[in-house]
């Protein structure tokens, strides 16, 4: 970078924000848990992400998406995101049962009936997923490295490795189907950039605020 240029840096949130929609999930950034009365929200979520079972990006050569978040046996796979630029973690609104959040996030999303919504709560709490013949909820932490404290498994859990290895992969193997992306946002063009170019992780990790690792040789 010569000494005129000025870096921009995006969030790690929105890396994530990528990850999901190139994957074919529609998605709401900072879903936000509000209270039943008073002002103050409850609490908001990084990312909810839903995708559904008959998803295909381009008819004749579909795209292969990351089966490590679209792998799922339901017409619905809904997920609930928390991203971390440090070791995976879930807050506290996604660990403890009292607070409800996680029936106040189903009952807004409107994807179960009521009288599932507290068996998929009581679930949710204690292993991260639930599913029935129609829907599957999972929660999800993205962060560095993997917690091994964590109520969910080590596969719902994303190492920005990962991460970023799949946008090298999609951009690189896809490069003439998404050459043309001037409505993006300029994150999401940076991170097209970003994976073309020479050292691409590197570039990605300090273009959206994580930790630069050791190149491999």
């Amino acid at each position: 970078m010569s000494p005129q240029e000025t870096p921009t840096f995006y969030s790690s949130e929105r890396l994530a924000y990528w990850y999901f929609r190139l994957n074919g999930f529609l998605t709401t950034e900072n879903f936000i848990v509000h209270p039943d009365s008073g002002r103050n929200q409850r609490t908001d979520a990084d990312l909810l992400a839903m995708r559904f079972a008959h998803r295909q990006e381009n008819l004749v050569h579909p795209m292969d998406d990351d089966p490590k978040v679209t792998l799922c046996k339901t017409f619905a796979n809904i997920i609930i995101a928390e991203v971390k630029r440090g070791l995976c973690a879930l807050n506290g609104p996604w660990t403890n049962p009292g607070s409800e959040n996680m029936k106040r996030v189903l009952k807004s999303v409107g994807c179960l009936p009521d009288h599932d919504l507290d068996g998929a709560c009581a679930l949710l709490y204690k292993k991260g997923i639930w599913t029935d013949s129609a829907v599957t909820i999972r929660l999800f932490a993205i962060g560095e490295n993997r917690n091994e404290s964590l109520c969910i498994p080590d596969h719902q859990q994303l190492q920005w490795g990962e991460v970023i290895g799949f946008f090298i992969k999609r951009f690189r193997d896809y490069q003439n189907q998404k050459s043309s992306v001037g409505q993006w946002s300029d994150d999401g063009r940076k991170l097209m950039s970003d994976a073309l170019s020479t050292a691409p992780e590197q570039k990605i990790r300090n273009n959206f605020g994580l930790r630069l690792v050791e190149p491999v040789v």
